[in-house]
């Protein structure tokens, strides 16, 4: 029993040891949420609040950039942006964001939440209401964003000399139908 609590408390403490700090980041992204942003620059943005993290000594332990690519016609479409909440808006042909220990950071976001990557995902990347026609196409998540491609770069190089990690698809990280099961958060 003594050396299951040993373990535990070393898993624990170890966690702890290579986590970012959450906290501390998600202050200075809300303090510079409108400082730091410039419409369609979305890596660029993100770049900042890395270098300004750097700036603070912060623990970035755990913390990626990632590069989404939506596919098609509708290529990366946003619906909880500041230009339209709760309507389509064209991100781009790509958008950059920021995670750390599984929380995203968006500075394209209507307002500066900090929400858990599959909450992002869904206030985000998908409609406050379904069905959702865009251009007379009926847009449906589930069948959209599984292929979407996603690139992870390390932080520690970013924004100057990005790292790439990996390239994979959204629906190989994610559960794009239990995405859709949770609450919308706005």
């Amino acid at each position: 029993m003594k050396n299951i609590f040993l373990f535990l408390l070393v898993l624990t403490i170890s966690h702890a040891a290579f986590a970012a700090d959450v906290k501390k980041l998600t202050s200075i992204f809300q303090h510079n949420y409108n400082s730091f942003y410039r419409a369609r620059m979305c890596g660029e943005n993100i770049g900042r609040l890395v270098e300004e993290a750097k700036k603070h000594n912060l623990d970035l332990n755990g913390s990626y950039v990632l590069k989404l690519e939506g596919g098609g016609f509708l290529e990366t479409s946003g619906f909880y942006t500041r230009s339209e909440p709760n309507d389509r808006a064209m991100l781009g042909y790509f958008h950059y964001i920021l995670v750390a220990d599984g929380y995203v950071f968006d500075f394209d976001l209507n307002e500066s939440l900090v929400l858990k990557f599959e909450d992002y995902i869904r206030l985000q990347f998908t409609p406050a209401h379904l069905p959702y026609v865009i251009f007379g196409i009926n847009y449906k998540p589930i069948d959209e964003l599984p292929s979407w491609i996603v690139t992870r770069f390390e932080v520690e190089g970013y924004p100057t000399r990005p790292q790439l990690t990996w390239k994979k698809k959204l629906g190989d990280i994610v559960d794009i139908k239990n995405v859709m099961k949770l609450h919308r958060v706005r």
